[in-house]
């Protein structure tokens, strides 16, 4: 009879363990500050598909501060998950915990329930320098420099996001006694984030912000002049590159992009010649001339022969810039008209050729 009676008192426990509930969170103990921390969970016993509660997000100091708070529902077969960004949070003890619904403690989870779990917060921002501009023109290019102070030569893997989308990696680059340096190809302006990892785990990030393309289509109105414009085109030292500034009354500067060591020519509307060549591949050839609301003739093309690329120019207090194919004749013309430079021969070098002139004749 006892035997019997204890058998059934078995029973009963194995039922009510067969109907308890049991919930349990799973999460990394360890993420770094910038990361978005994943929670998933499951659940058994008289948790059913459909159950919801709250997975509150504490930081754990002193006292235990609410951070943030979201509703998981539990799916089918179980299980749930939720989400929580980290950026901008301190770096210390957190703590995940699933509410218990019911009063009294772990009346609707069983008393085996994992409904809290600890999570450390690592700060590696501090790892990360940047010495690109955080602030840069549009080229098509996005400068990503600086370095990873724990990088060495290991390279540090780099990912780049554009509006909600990723338009790089996540790649490894190389790091050179922990400096790095890359472009990256963009096609429009706006915030780019660049985000940096190791072979342990996620660094840190960087924003950059890129102006806006200049566009090569100018509309004019009369209610709203156009005070700046430009051209692009293909230019080397056999085929330089030939535009027409349709200038406004005032100082216009006209002025080439950077890159390439580019000479530049431009007729100008009394028809006298000026050439350009100062910068070298540093920056790009400027001139400023006063403009009567007429046109006038430019001609690019690359210093060193073996050099050739695309240039942009582009006119301040102009209405329009556009390539200008029938323009080579204006260039072409023997003699040219007046000549000018900008950087005229020295008045003694001068006198010293005209002596040498005279003397060669004498014999």
């Amino acid at each position: 009879m006892k035997r019997i009676a204890w058998i059934l008192l078995v029973g009963v426990f194995l039922v009510a363990a067969a109907q308890a509930a049991y919930v349990e969170l799973n999460a990394p103990g360890t993420i770094t500050v910038g990361q978005t921390l994943e929670v998933s969970g499951s659940s058994l016993g008289t948790i059913k598909p459909g159950f919801s509660t709250d997975l509150i997000f504490y930081k754990m100091a002193f006292t235990k501060t609410e951070i943030a708070r979201t509703r998981i529902v539990v799916q089918e077969g179980g299980v749930f998950s939720a989400s929580f960004p980290t950026a901008g949070l301190a770096a210390g003890n957190y703590l995940l915990e699933l509410v218990d619904p019911m009063p009294g403690g772990n009346a609707a989870f069983g008393g085996e329930a994992k409904n809290q779990l600890s999570v450390i917060l690592i700060d590696r921002q501090n790892e990360i320098t940047i010495t690109s501009p955080a602030a840069q023109p549009f080229t098509g290019l996005l400068s990503i420099r600086g370095s990873v102070s724990t990088a060495g030569n290991n390279g540090t893997q780099l990912s780049v996001e554009h509006n909600g989308a990723t338009i790089f990696g996540p790649l490894f680059i190389a790091t050179q006694n922990d400096v790095f340096s890359t472009d990256i190809q963009i096609t429009d302006g706006g915030t780019y984030t660049a985000s940096f990892s190791d072979y342990k785990s996620y660094i840190g990030s960087a924003q950059f912000t890129v102006s806006q393309p200049i566009s090569t289509t100018v509309v004019t109105t009369t209610s709203v002049p156009v005070q700046q414009a430009s051209a692009t085109a293909q230019a080397s030292r056999n085929q330089p590159a030939y535009f027409a500034v349709d200038t406004r009354p005032g100082a216009v500067t006209i002025s080439t992009s950077s890159g390439i060591d580019w000479v530049m020519e431009y007729i100008d509307e009394d028809n006298l010649l000026t050439v350009v060549n100062e910068k070298g591949t540093i920056g790009g050839e400027s001139a400023t001339f006063v403009g009567k609301g007429g046109t006038v003739y430019v001609k690019v093309y690359p210093f060193t022969f073996s050099d050739q690329g695309t240039v942009t120019l582009t006119a301040q207090n102009a209405d329009s810039v556009t390539a200008c194919t029938s323009c080579v004749a204006l260039f072409t013309t023997t003699p040219p008209p007046t000549t000018t430079q900008k950087s005229p021969l020295p008045l003694f070098l001068a006198i010293f050729a005209l002596a040498l002139l005279v003397i060669a004749r004498r014999r």
